[in-house]
């Protein structure tokens, strides 16, 4: 046995000391070639650069060379007159047939003035002050091509002296900017960042100002979006000076970085190039690590040979000691494994925590008493209840108060059963009571008996909790005949009392049944309808009164079901609010309806901003915010034509809250209004740091002005209110000529109603817009 056992431990270290060698070898292994990888690549991304700097340098002096070569040109520099140049063409043609993209052309007199500029129709321009190059050149004429920093980029440049029967006649000058370059590298998948030392930029306006960071110019800022970011995130600086490439890991890039010195040798200007490293291709050194992995796996197999031999050297030995073992192991072990089968089977019918039979054994003791009910006639009824507002318990004290709590209600339920009935908790804050013998006395009386038992405050560590039951009766045989049926119809009652008020009870009826299985219907269909794109937006046009003119939009929901038609969203939108099914129903409307607008931008169609309305559960939402950012930045909408209308009622829930998730909204460029205005009860406290931009009076006080008194009053206060607060306001609901009057009269200009449209949809309402901005 100890043989064996040194045999064991001798093959475990073996083993653990092969596997762990192999493992660092081949991660060792792996990581060089990785780098001699990046290293090549590195490599090979500077050299493709330096290539299409080359490239361009030779293009930018050979067209230089021969504008040199042009008579017309030497002409014009020996009378000093650029009249008789025809060279937009040739700039129009480089541009848009070479990779010269940005190209300028200069001629300079040998007084150092500039005759001619493709970029200005200035003439006589002294250079000689500032150009240094310029200087240099009248005073030692030669060929020059090179890379400088002009006033607002890095830019390549040609210079060649002209002579004409001998004489030094002037200077041809064309400079070409670095974005093909930019393009050229990009197409390779190089990201490519041209940085500038800030002491080449001193003559920079403060409106480039934006494009420094730290003491370096980015040439390309909008080339390169995201390296600038990452740039930016960290030091620049640390990004100038790369020996030889830089991994970066947690943006996926290999960076590396040429350095452009200038005609002193001193760093002009420097070149910050990156790789996605999933376009790297590794290939090559996978096949490497599988060759490896093969080798290592073969001496893997040989070692496990060899122990293999010398554990069955002594297998039969260490055998027979087992069997000893087992044998002596095998009747305690028999006795534990039934004292666990109790425990589980324990653990299968019974809650955790009360200890209480589960759903499982309920049903269970339900079919035992449906089969006493046939033998001898004895009725029985279930309650369910559902505690109410626990949740908030759990949310205020946190979960083991409720616990304890949940623990202190099962005690005082206990009480009020008989022996023979079954006290059962459902899961969270649901239990259900299986009581026998049952009749109509013996049920009120249990109910009873409960809700006095729940009137009395628990304490819980010190914590004062008061809570009730909203409980749910089904009794058998009336009102099911199967276990499951039965308590299902008691929940479907314990509903029934939660909408009547909570803490009370309710009888199972049939017509509860019928209309949750309408309400499983509906989901059903709702659900269809988002697949299938059955809702549509219908849009009400907004009226200046003064001028008739289109000043909004409201997109409005509307269901065209494929049999029932047209469905009014009154019957259909409180339930997605209760479900949850308002989030995407909302979700689903503004990419909708933004895609219409877009549509009429198209077409040149003017209508103003679109409102659209947002629920309370929405907002509320966890990441509503950013859901709004990415809607808007992926179909490229312009937030400023964009308003979202809120109820007032779901602003005054929590307003601080409110306040915070507004100014995120008017971050983003998208205005704020409070629909319904007037029916919420704001706090005016609160309405003045509210960040809102309009006000929309309910329809409610606009139907019966100007004749009842109190809605006129109600009317001109909420004018008054905005125009005090810098508020814009509309009126809804404008129906008559009186009431449009009115509204105009107190300096409410903007109007929604029948008056001037109902909802339309997308045809009639682009009629509508196209009639208006004729005038019509």
């Amino acid at each position: 046995m100890t043989q064996f056992l040194r045999i064991i431990v001798i093959a475990v270290l073996l083993i653990t000391v092969f596997l762990t060698g192999s493992y660092l070898y081949v991660t060792n292994k792996v990581e060089t070639l990785k780098n001699e990888k990046y290293f090549e690549v590195s490599k090979d991304m500077k050299n493709e650069l330096q290539s299409l700097i080359k490239e361009k340098s030779e293009a930018i002096l050979l067209v230089t060379l021969a504008l040199s070569a042009n008579q017309n040109i030497k002409n014009a520099l020996e009378q000093k007159n650029h009249s008789s140049l025809y060279l937009d063409n040739l700039i129009t043609t480089l541009q848009r047939y070479s990779s010269l993209k940005n190209i300028w052309i200069q001629f300079i007199a040998p007084d150092g003035r500039s005759i001619y500029r493709s970029w200005s129709d200035k003439r006589g321009d002294d250079l000689s002050f500032v150009r240094q190059d310029v200087k240099q050149a009248i005073h030692d004429p030669k060929v020059i091509s090179t890379v400088s920093t002009g006033k607002f980029d890095m830019t390549f440049k040609a210079m060649v002296p002209i002579y004409e029967r001998g004489k030094f006649i002037g200077i041809v000058e064309s400079i070409a900017k670095f974005d093909s370059i930019s393009e050229k590298m990009k197409r390779s998948g190089n990201d490519l960042l041209i940085v500038v030392d800030k002491s080449y930029k001193k003559q920079l306006s403060e409106a480039y100002s934006n494009t420094f960071v730290e003491n370096y110019y980015i040439v390309n800022p909008f080339k390169s979006n995201r390296l600038l970011e990452i740039v930016k995130s960290s030091s620049i600086t640390k990004y100038l000076d790369i020996p030889e490439y830089r991994v970066d890991k947690e943006h996926s890039l290999l960076i590396t970085t040429l350095r452009l010195p200038d005609l002193n040798a001193k760093s002009m200007g420097y070149f910050i190039i990156a790789k996605d490293l999933r376009l790297i291709d590794l290939s090559d050194i996978e096949q490497a690590k599988n060759s490896i992995l093969e080798v290592t796996l073969l001496i893997f197999l040989l070692i496990i040979v060899l122990l293999y031999y010398a554990y069955n050297v002594n297998y039969k030995r260490f055998i027979e000691e087992q069997n000893e073992i087992l044998e002596q192991s095998v009747e305690e072990k028999t006795k534990e494994l039934e004292l666990q089968s109790n425990v589980l089977r324990f653990i299968a019918h019974h809650d955790h925590l009360t200890q209480l039979p589960n759903k499982v054994l309920l049903l269970d003791r339900i079919e035992e008493a449906i089969k006493h009910y046939k033998a001898t006639g004895e009725q029985l009824s279930i309650f369910f209840l559902d505690l109410d507002s626990f949740k908030d318990v759990n949310d205020t004290y946190g979960h083991e108060v409720g616990d304890e709590l949940l623990l202190e209600i099962t005690k005082r339920l206990q009480k009020c059963i008989k022996n023979d009935d079954t006290l059962a908790r459902l899961g969270g804050d649901e239990f259900a009571i299986l009581h026998r013998n049952t009749t109509h006395f013996s049920t009120i009386n249990l109910i009873e008996s409960i809700l006095i038992q729940m009137k009395k405050p628990f304490n819980i560590k010190n914590i004062e909790i008061y809570t009730t039951f909203s409980i749910g009766v089904a009794l058998y045989p009336q009102d099911a005949k199967k276990a499951s049926q039965l308590l299902r119809n008691a929940e479907t009652a314990m509903y029934k009392a939660k909408d009547s008020g909570k803490n009370t009870y309710q009888f199972y009826e049939k017509k509860m049944t019928e209309m949750a299985l309408q309400k499983i219907q509906l989901d059903a269909d709702i659900r269809k309808a988002l697949k299938n794109r059955e809702f549509v937006s219908y849009f009400q046009p907004k009226i200046d009164a003064r001028n008739g003119k289109i000043v909004g939009l409201e997109a409005l929901i509307r269901w065209i079901h494929p049999q029932k038609g047209l469905i009014n969203p009154n019957d259909f939108i409180p339930f997605c609010e209760e479900t949850g099914l308002i989030l995407e129903i909302d979700k689903y409307m503004l990419t909708h309806s933004i895609k219409q607008i877009l549509k009429w931008q198209q077409k040149g169609l003017e209508f103003g901003k679109v409102s659209v309305n947002v629920s309370t559960k929405k907002i509320e939402s966890g990441n509503y915010i950013e859901e709004l950012a990415y809607t808007v930045e992926r179909l490229q909408f312009d937030t400023a034509l964009l308003e979202l209308e809120i109820l007032e009622g779901q602003i005054m829930k929590d307003p601080q809250k409110s306040i915070d998730i507004l100014n995120k909204i008017q971050n983003l460029g998208i205005s704020v209004s409070i629909d319904d205005f007037g029916t919420g009860y704001s706090s005016l406290s609160y309405l003045k740091k509210l960040p809102v931009n309009k006000i929309k009076i309910d329809r409610s006080f606009i139907t019966d002005v100007p004749k009842n008194k109190d809605d006129v009053a109600i009317v001109k206060t909420i004018i008054s209110l905005a125009k005090n607060l810098g508020l814009q306001i509309i009126a809804e609901g404008v129906e008559t000529k009186e009431q449009l009057d009115f509204l105009v009269q107190e300096g409410c200009y903007d109007i929604q109603g029948y008056f001037f449209s109902k909802p339309l949809p997308v045809d009639e309402c682009e009629a509508f817009i196209i009639a208006k901005n004729k005038g019509v």
